[in-house]
């Protein structure tokens, strides 16, 4: 994989890197539905469960982490997932908005490594998106070798665990269709994440762009012929410390907060077995 470094950068020129997304995100007009759902539709997210729709990416979380690990990994995948598609819009922006939303992990404390943004090729005639994503996120999460074999399996349990129960949570399912699907195709990511003894916390992403003649009306767990898409991916794993997040949290709530109609996310349970 290949590394990407933080930047001899300053707190200061972090947050004003920030300030700066945040300003171009506030000047945008406001649709009246992002999603098709409001605030008021779905449960409060309490991070009390292991498992959650986050704008266009499906999150699992190893049981042990804290409810502060948990929402860290939201806050950060959901601003810089919110800002890079509303930068980079386009279906011809593909590699850009997947360039930008690693740019804004960084800025926001993550420390990654990461698979270049290519072309998907199939083995098959036909293929589901859940395989797809879950394929790319074992792939990154194979490559994380420093983290031991221990915390790779807990990481690809973690995710084989998350797609499986979202099969069976309909509102979860319902949220992330409308969030992953656009008129000429559309993006999602599959997230695992666990937190070390110390509070580090350890996060793998498999992010899949599609392009579709025809969409079918699901995303995943249905069947999709190769000769009627187009697909890109990248993946990451990526590190944390919570005091490299802490500089930019209160900047990074603040435009949650006011693009609260576009950063829904819903927590579901899925069962880890060990």
């Amino acid at each position: 994989m290949t590394e990407l470094t933080h930047q001899k950068m300053t707190a200061v020129e972090r947050v004003a890197l920030i300030e700066e997304s945040n300003a171009f995100i506030a000047q945008l007009p406001q649709p009246r539905s992002f999603t098709g759902f409001s605030a008021a539709e779905l449960p409060i997210d309490k991070d009390e469960l292991n498992a959650a729709i986050m704008g266009t990416g499906i999150a699992g979380f190893d049981e042990s982490m804290s409810k502060r690990s948990k929402r860290i990994v939201k806050n950060t995948y959901m601003y810089a997932d919110l800002v890079a598609l509303l930068k980079f819009p386009a279906a011809n922006q593909k590699e850009q908005r997947y360039n930008e939303f690693m740019r804004l992990m960084k800025l926001a404390g993550w420390f990654a490594f990461s698979q270049p943004y290519n072309r998907y090729q199939a083995s098959s005639h036909k293929l589901t998106m859940d395989n797809i994503a879950l394929g790319i996120i074992h792939t990154a999460i194979g490559a994380a070798v420093s983290k031991g074999a221990a915390a790779l399996g807990v990481l690809s349990k973690v995710a084989d665990a998350t797609m499986d129960a979202l099969k069976n949570e309909p509102e979860a399912l319902k949220l992330f269709e409308r969030n992953s699907k656009k008129a000429e195709g559309g993006n999602f990511c599959m997230a695992s994440a666990l937190e070390g003894a110390d509070g580090d916390i350890t996060l793998a992403i498999g992010a899949v762009q599609y392009f579709a003649k025809a969409l079918p009306t699901k995303v995943l767990f249905v069947e999709w012929s190769t000769s009627s898409v187009e697909i890109y991916n990248g993946s990451a794993t990526m590190h944390m410390d919570e005091e490299d997040y802490e500089m930019v949290e209160p900047l990074i709530l603040k435009a949650l907060a006011e693009q609260r109609q576009k950063a829904l996310s819903y927590e579901f349970k899925a069962t880890q077995v060990s």
